[in-house]
C-alpha cells in the first residue's frame, strides 16, 4: 500500500487530538479534583456516587431527626423533674396534715396550697416545645390538661378532650366526624368490669350539630347508663355511681367531670368489622379518646423509635382503675376539707375517715405518683441514651460513607499531575515530530 503525505498529515492530526484530548481530561480532573464530570465518563461509577450522596444526605436527615429527638427528650426530663419536685411537696404536706395537733384552719391553708399544686401540674403537663404540647401525644397542638373547678370549688385536673368543634356563625359548632343516631360506645364507671354501653339518641352531625346540643347528647347517653346502673340504688349506697358532667369549652373540646370517673372506649360488646376501616370509631370522632398517641421517628433506614412520655403516662400511676392522678388530688383536697361537724353542728359521720385517709391512702398514693414519675424519667432517659446511641452510629456511617464516596470520585493529586506532565511530554513531542514528518517542500518535486 503507498503511504501518501494526505495519510502521514491524517494520523498526525488525528494522534494529536488523541494526545490533546487526554491533557484536557487530565486537566479537568485536577481542576474539579473529581474523576468523573459527566455520567458518561463512567455510568458505572457514576450510578454508585450518586446513591452514595443520597444515603448520605438521608443520614444527614436522620441525624437532624435524632438531635430534634434528644432536645424533646430533655424538655420532658426537665418537666418530669419539676412534676416530681411538685408531688414531693405534696407529700409533705400529707405527712405534716397527720398532725394530732391541727385542726381544720391548718388542714384549709394545706388544703390552698395544694389547690395551688394542682395548678402548677396542669402547667408542667402543659409544657411546650417547639410549638407543640410535649405531653400531648400525636395531639400536640392541643393542652393535654385543663383545670376545673369540682363541686366544692377545689381546683382539679381535667384530661382535654379531643378539639371537635370550631367557631362559626357566633358560636361553637361541632366540626369531627358526624355520628349518626343509635351508634353506641363504651364506657368504665370507676374502672368497673365489664364495661357499659352508651346510647347516643340523636346524631351529631358535622357543621350542623353545635357543641351546646352535642354536649346536651352526650350527656343524655351517659346519665341514662349511669341511671340504669345504678337501678334503685340510695346515693348513701356505697356503690351508688355518682353522675359525670359533660361541659363544652371555649376552644371546642368537651370536659368530663369528676375527672377519672369515667373511662371510654369504642363498643366492646361489637366486634370490629372487616374490614378494620370500617370499625366503629364513636368515641374516637367525639374526640372522648385518643389514637396512638406515640411519636415516633426515623433515626435510620427502616429503623423507627418512640420519643416521648404523655400526659396519660403521668396521671395513671398504676394499674388499677382508681389509681389516677386526677382522682387522687381530688380525694386529697376533698379529704382536707372535711370539717368534724356542719355549720348547724351535725357531726360528720365521715370526718374520721377522711383524716385518716389523708395519711394512709391519700399519702400511699402520691408516693405511688412519685414512683411512678421516676420511672417515666428513667424511661425518658433511656430514649435519650437510644438517640445518642443512634447518633454515634450514624456520624459513624457518614464518616465511612464520606471516606468510600471520596475513594471513589475524587484524584489521587499526586498521581494525576505525574499523568499530566506524561501526557504533556508526549503532546509536545508529538508537535516536534510533526516538525519532521513533511520536511520536502513542493520544490523537492520539481
Amino acid at each position: 500500500m503507498r503511504v501518501t503525505n494526505k495519510m502521514l498529515s491524517n494520523n498526525f492530526l488525528r494522534d494529536m487530538r488523541t494526545n490533546l484530548t487526554n491533557m484536557s481530561r487530565i486537566q479537568g480532573q485536577m481542576t474539579s479534583g473529581k474523576q468523573i464530570t459527566k455520567a458518561s465518563d463512567d455510568p458505572f461509577k457514576s450510578s454508585r456516587i450518586m446513591q452514595m450522596y443520597t444515603d448520605i444526605d438521608s443520614n444527614k436527615q436522620y441525624n437532624s431527626n435524632i438531635k430534634n429527638s434528644i432536645n424533646w427528650l430533655d424538655t420532658t426530663d426537665t418537666a418530669l423533674s419539676h412534676a416530681g419536685n411538685v408531688v414531693g411537696r405534696i407529700e409533705e404536706l400529707l405527712v405534716s396534715a397527720g398532725n394530732g395537733g391541727y385542726g381544720s384552719e391548718q388542714r384549709q391553708a394545706i388544703k390552698d396550697e395544694i389547690n395551688q399544686r394542682i395548678q402548677e401540674v396542669s402547667q408542667i403537663l402543659n409544657t411546650s416545645f417547639d410549638g407543640k404540647y410535649i405531653f400531648g401525644g400525636t395531639d400536640g397542638t392541643s393542652k393535654p390538661v385543663v383545670t376545673g373547678k369540682d363541686s366544692l370549688g377545689n381546683d382539679e385536673l381535667i384530661c382535654s378532650t379531643k378539639v371537635v368543634g370550631k367557631p362559626m356563625a357566633g358560636g361553637m359548632t361541632y366540626s369531627g366526624a358526624t355520628v349518626d343516631a343509635n351508634k353506641t360506645f363504651s364506657i368504665s364507671i370507676n374502672g368497673e368490669v365489664p364495661m357499659k354501653t352508651v346510647t347516643l339518641s340523636t346524631a351529631i352531625t358535622s357543621g350542623t350539630t353545635t357543641m351546646k346540643e352535642a354536649e346536651t347528647i352526650l350527656q343524655t347517653g351517659i346519665k341514662t347508663t349511669i341511671d340504669n346502673a345504678n337501678g334503685a340504688k340510695l346515693p348513701t349506697d356505697p356503690s351508688y355511681i355518682q353522675q359525670v358532667t359533660v361541659t363544652e369549652t371555649n376552644d371546642g373540646r368537651f370536659n368530663i367531670t369528676p375527672s377519672g370517673t369515667v373511662t371510654f372506649s369504642e363498643d366492646a360488646t361489637v366486634p370490629p368489622p372487616i374490614p378494620p376501616a370500617t370499625a366503629a370509631t364513636t368515641a374516637k370522632d367525639l374526640g372522648l379518646i385518643q389514637g396512638p398517641d406515640k411519636l415516633l421517628v426515623e433515626v435510620s433506614q427502616g429503623v423507627t423509635m418512640d420519643y416521648n412520655i404523655t400526659a396519660s403516662q403521668v396521671i395513671n400511676y398504676g394499674t388499677g382503675a382508681n389509681e389516677n392522678l386526677m382522682k387522687l388530688l381530688g380525694d386529697i383536697t376533698k379529704h382536707l376539707n372535711s370539717k368534724p361537724a356542719d355549720s348547724a353542728g351535725i357531726p360528720n359521720p365521715t370526718y374520721a375517715d377522711d383524716i385518716k385517709a389523708l395519711t394512709n391512702a391519700d399519702l400511699g398514693g402520691i408516693q405511688k405518683v412519685t414512683t411512678n414519675i421516676l420511672k417515666l424519667r428513667s424511661e425518658a432517659g433511656a430514649k435519650q441514651n437510644r438517640m445518642e446511641s443512634a447518633e454515634t452510629r450514624n456520624e459513624d456511617q457518614n464518616f465511612n460513607m464520606t471516606e468510600i464516596l471520596s475513594a471513589t470520585e475524587d484524584i489521587d493529586i499526586t498521581e494525576k499531575t505525574m499523568e499530566y506532565a506524561t501526557m504533556q511530554t508526549v503532546y509536545m513531542a508529538s508537535l516536534q515530530t510533526s516538525a519532521k514528518v513533511l520536511q520536502p517542500s513542493l520544490l523537492d518535486y520539481l
